[in-house]
Parts: C-alpha cells; structure tokens; sequence
C-alpha cells in the first residue's frame, strides 16, 4: 500500500500544476458593503520577500546588528488516495531558492554574509490506520502508531558572519560552508490530521564541505583564493527533532528543528557537529488578499575544530516583516472574456 501510494503522488506531481491545498470559499469573508476579502493562508505556498534586523555574534565574541534581506519559493501540495480506514493523504513542502543575505555585512573580502539553499522538500505521509504486516502464514498486522516522511535538501551555502580562529594565535580566517546534500528519514508520533502539524524524530545522511582560507602567512589574508578543503561525511549518523505547528487558519506557524550529528572527515577523524533553527512567523494583515507576516528567525551552529582551528559557534537571531505572493488558486477567479477590437458599426442614416 505504501509504496503503491507513494507511486502515485509522484506520478501525480510530474502531470499536473494543481495543488490540492487550494484556496477555497471558507477562507473568505464579506463585509456589510459586499466587499470579499481573505482571511485565511497557506503559508507554505507562497512568494516571500522581506527585510530583518539582526544580531549575531562575531569570532570576537561580541553581537553586531546588520541588515537581511530574505526571499524565497515555497509550494505546499496535498494528495489523498482511498476511502475510509484505508485513506492514505501526502504532504508535500518543497522550497526554493530560500534564505537570506546581509548585504553590508562583509565577512573576509568582499564576500557578504549569506545563508541561501538551491532546493529543499519534505514529503509527509499520514495513514488512517497504520500498520505493520509481518510475513508470516497467517500473516500477521500490527498496529504502527506514527507517521512517516522525508526531509531534505540540496545546494545549501552558508557565510557567517563570525569566522573560525587558530587555536594559538586567535586570528581570524575566512571561511564558508557549501551543505552539498542532507537526507533524513522520520517518525511522527502526532499523526495529526491538520497540515503542517508533527513531531519529526529523524535519522539521515548529509555532506558537508568547509572551505577555509590559507594559513595566515601562507597566502593572500581575507580570500579563499586558495582554499583548504574539509569534507565531513555523516553516514546515516545524523539525529535531528524538528516540531512544526500552524493554525487552522495559516495565520501562525512555529517550526523548530534541531539536529545532532556525529560524523567522519577528510582529517580521517570523528567529530561532533550541531545545528538548531527556529522561525515564528503570525500574518498580521493583507493587500488585495496578499500577506504580511512578521517574523522572528534564529539560528545556532557548531562546526568542530578543523586544521588549526578552533571550534566555531555561529549564533544568529532575526526579527522582521515578509511580503508573501499567495500561490493558492483563488475560486473567485473567473475568466474574463476579452474586450472585442473590431470598430463598433453605425446605423445608416436615414
């Protein structure tokens, strides 16, 4: 059954554009005049682009204010196959060309700080009735109380804006993360029937590659022109929990997500890296039934000593407003014929 539906969401996927987590009549209200407006979102189908102020900590130690510009694509669709206690319904999140960049924050040379990912997606999968077949004579049905998904992504730089430091001489060097693949599998015990709702307890895969500046006194200072390489490899050694909640309304969403992960590198060494991320975003009005969020962002990373270095502990935290482009269809659309162009004809005078 599983992986009969699973067939069918991807085939439903690659023939068709339409999303089933449409716009529909109940998101909208009327005023006394007669007037339509929207009152409820899909905040995972949307175009965002907005601005934040932030604090994050430099290689110093001290927190330095700046300015992010955030933007991104992220489309939500949902799919149900079968009736009754055999319905099988999928999410899909997919986000693209996500993140964010502090224009006037330069790192090492020229190089802003940035934090932008190529393409990430999730794929939910929520069962009425899960189990699980063993197969034996008779087979035997067990009862399995979570849902299962997928979450990854693909293309992830990363520039912080504090840099590792030697371990003897506490000096500066330029650095930036490339996250080229992460994978992860999971469970969820909250099986809610609500979109957007779960508690995601994950094992995956990711690689990782670090991209350091030279040695100081072996090349050019605040370039990467000649990198030093470090390639971290977690083989299915990633444990991450992630909890995500939004309203029925799509007015507010939480999405936290951290993530422990023990893992080899190119140093033929074992280390131990962390991430934590969490974003509260509430729509606090709308134009022309688009939405503008207020958000708060924030984020910590750990990368393990590496070379000469010391460990680096990126801490971030963001507050800001958002634009969203709305990507659901809109059931008050109606075709409009168009205006006719042929010169409109004269009776003959009398």
């Amino acid at each position: 059954m599983i992986r009969r539906s699973l067939t069918a969401a991807i085939a439903a996927i690659a023939i068709t554009t339409a999303p089933m987590a449409a716009a529909y009549e109940g998101d909208f209200r009327h005023s006394p005049k007669g007037r339509t407006f929207r009152v409820r979102f899909d905040p995972e189908s949307r175009i965002r682009l907005g601005a934040a102020s932030s604090g994050a900590r430099n290689e110093n130690g001290r927190i330095t204010p700046a300015l992010e510009v955030h933007a991104g694509i992220s489309v939500r669709r949902r799919y149900a196959f079968g009736e009754g206690p055999s319905r099988v319904e999928w999410q899909f999140d997919q986000r693209i060309l996500s993140g964010f960049i502090a224009p006037f924050v330069r790192p090492f040379g020229d190089m802003p700080s940035f934090d932008a990912t190529l393409y990430g997606a999730a794929a939910h999968r929520h069962d009425l009735a899960p189990r699980i077949v063993l197969p034996s004579s008779p087979p035997l049905s067990i009862p399995f109380p979570f849902d299962i998904g997928f979450d990854g992504e693909i293309g992830r730089v990363t520039v912080p804006r504090a840099l590792p430091t030697g371990a003897a001489d506490g000096a500066a060097i330029p650095f930036l993360r490339v996250s080229v693949a992460r994978a992860t599998a999971y469970l969820d015990p909250l099986r809610s029937n609500h979109p957007g709702r779960s508690i995601e307890i994950g094992v995956g895969v990711r690689y990782d590659l670090d991209v350091y500046g030279p040695q100081r006194g072996t090349g050019p200072e605040g370039s990467i022109a000649r990198p030093r390489l470090v390639h971290r490899v977690a083989p299915g050694t990633a444990g991450s929990l992630r909890f995500r909640f939004e309203t029925q309304d799509g007015l507010f969403s939480l999405d936290t997500r951290a993530e422990i992960t023990p893992h080899w590198t190119s140093e033929r060494t074992w280390k131990l890296g962390a991430l934590g991320y969490g974003r509260v975003e509430r729509t606090i009005l709308a134009i022309n039934d688009e939405p503008i969020s207020a958000f708060f962002e924030g984020s910590y990373r750990l990368v393990p000593p590496a070379l000469e270095l010391a460990p680096l502990h990126d801490v971030r935290a963001s507050l800001g407003i958002a634009f969203g482009l709305d990507l659901t269809p809109n059931p008050r659309v109606t075709k409009i014929q168009p205006r006719s162009r042929r010169a409109p004809t004269t009776a003959p005078v009398p």
